[in-house]
């Protein structure tokens, strides 16, 4: 089983190690922009009720390479094992 990250933690992340990141939700997938950047590919969750759904950390890893954080920044806020 994939190893999961709440939405709310990623949030607090990208505050702290991408300041002045822009998100915005497309039908399915949050698209995160930053330092030029963006990151299409983050899913919103489950249908329904999305208010902190669960995120693959495969898909939290790809956004904080594809954008260019800081993992040792990121993995100050997230278990990205």
């Amino acid at each position: 089983m994939a190893h999961l990250v709440k939405l709310n933690d990623i949030w607090s992340m990208l505050d702290d190690c991408a300041k002045n990141h822009t998100r915005k939700a497309s039908r399915e997938y949050w698209a995160i922009t930053f330092n030029g950047k963006t990151y299409r590919s983050l899913p919103l969750g489950p249908h329904g009720r999305r208010d902190n759904p669960d995120t693959e950390t495969g898909h939290v890893r790809s956004l904080i390479r594809h954008l260019g954080i800081s993992r040792e920044c990121a993995e100050k806020h997230l278990d990205l094992h």
